[in-house]
C-alpha cells in the first residue's frame, strides 16, 4: 500500500517520509508537510466537482484568503492524478483541531471567516461546474415528492415503523415547507455567490486561532444564507441548547462580509426550520422502494424531528 500512495505522491511532485491511513484518506508527511491524499472516485462529475474546487481556492488563495486546503497539481497542472479508474487528490493537512461550534468563540470566528470568504467569492465567473444540486429537497419539488408518497401510504392502508415516523413526520413538516415555498427561492438560489455546502466541524481546522476550510467537494452557486444557515444548524445539533443570540452570528458575518444588505431575520428563521434532513432520509428510503427499515433509517428520522424541535426552542429562547 504504501508503495501504491508514494507513486501518487510522487505524481504531485511529493516524496513521504511517512504514510498513515486515517478516516479521510491517507497522511504523508512530505518534504512540503502534512499531504492528505484522497480517493475521489473516477466520473465525469466528480473531476468537475474537483476541478470547480480547484479553482474556488485558487480564487480564494489569490485573493488573499489563506484559510483553505489548497491542492497540489501534477505536471500538468491538474489537481487530480488517475490510476485506471480512479482519481486522487492530494491537499494540505492540518494536525490542528476541529472547529468546536460548542465553543461561541470557535463558533464565532468561522462565522466571520465565512464572511471573509463569502466576499471574495461574490459574483464569480468560473470554467468549471460545480456538482450537481439535488432539486428535490426545494420546497415545490419536495412538497409534490412527499404529497406523493403520502397518498401512496394511504390508499394501501398498511404501515411500517418508518411509515408511522413518515407520516407524523408530514404533520410536523409540512407547514415549514410551505413558509420555506413563500419566500423568493429565486434570491437564495442564484449565481452571485459560491457556497462550500459542507461546512461541518470536520471540514474545518482552528490553525493558530484561525478557522481553515477543507473539502470543497460540494461548492456550489448559491445564496450567502446556505452555508450560514448549515452553520447554525450544525451548532444547535452539538449544543442543543445553545444561548449565542442570532444578532451576535449576523453581526459577526456582516462585519466581516461588509455585505450591502442585511440579512432578513425573518427568512433566515424559515430556512433555519426547513426539514432538508428530513425530506433527504424519507426520499432516500422510499426511491429504494424497501420492504423494511434499517435502523439507521429509523435513527436518522428521529434525529430530524429532534433537530426541528431544538431549532424552534431555540428561535423561542431568543424571543424571550
Amino acid at each position: 500500500m504504501e508503495g501504491f500512495i508514494n507513486n501518487i505522491a510522487a505524481a504531485f511532485g511529493l516524496s513521504c517520509k511517512t504514510v498513515t491511513r486515517e478516516k479521510f484518506g491517507t497522511i504523508c508527511n512530505t518534504q512540503k508537510g502534512l499531504v492528505r491524499i484522497q480517493k475521489t472516485g473516477f466520473n465525469q462529475g466528480n473531476i468537475d466537482a474537483v476541478m470547480f474546487g480547484h479553482e474556488v481556492k485558487e480564487h480564494l488563495w489569490r485573493n488573499k484568503f489563506e484559510g483553505i486546503d489548497r491542492f497540489f497539481v501534477t505536471e500538468s497542472g491538474l489537481p487530480y492524478h488517475k490510476v485506471a479508474d480512479e482519481i486522487f487528490t492530494a491537499s494540505i493537512a492540518y494536525s490542528a483541531k476541529n472547529a468546536q461550534y460548542a465553543q461561541p468563540k470557535d463558533f464565532l470566528s468561522v462565522v466571520d471567516s465565512l464572511g471573509k470568504m463569502h466576499k471574495i467569492l461574490a459574483q464569480p465567473n468560473f470554467v468549471s461546474q460545480p456538482r450537481k444540486k439535488q432539486k428535490d429537497i426545494l420546497p415545490q419539488k419536495a412538497m409534490e415528492v412527499l404529497e406523493g408518497y403520502k397518498k401512496k401510504l394511504l390508499r394501501l392502508g398498511k404501515f411500517s415503523e418508518f411509515d408511522m415516523l413518515f407520516l407524523k413526520g408530514c404533520d410536523i413538516f409540512m407547514p415549514h415547507i410551505t413558509a420555506m415555498g413563500d419566500i423568493d427561492c429565486f434570491r437564495l438560489e442564484h449565481n452571485d455567490y459560491i457556497c462550500h455546502n459542507l461546512l461541518k466541524e470536520e471540514n474545518v481546522y482552528i490553525v493558530d486561532g484561525k478557522p481553515i476550510f477543507t473539502n470543497f467537494a460540494n461548492a456550489s452557486y448559491g445564496h450567502y444564507s446556505n452555508d450560514l444557515v448549515y452553520i447554525v444548524k450544525r451548532y444547535l445539533k452539538v449544543h442543543p441548547a445553545g444561548d449565542l443570540p442570532l444578532s451576535d452570528v449576523f453581526d459577526a458575518y456582516k462585519n466581516a462580509h461588509c455585505t450591502g444588505y442585511d440579512i432578513d431575520e425573518k427568512v433566515f428563521r424559515t430556512m433555519l426550520l426547513y426539514p432538508d434532513k428530513f425530506i433527504k432520509v424519507a426520499r432516500d428510503y422510499y426511491i429504494k422502494k424497501r420492504s423494511f427499515a434499517p435502523k439507521n433509517y429509523l435513527t436518522h428520522m428521529e434525529e430530524s424531528f429532534a433537530r426541528n424541535t431544538d431549532a424552534e426552542a431555540y428561535l423561542q429562547r431568543l424571543v424571550n
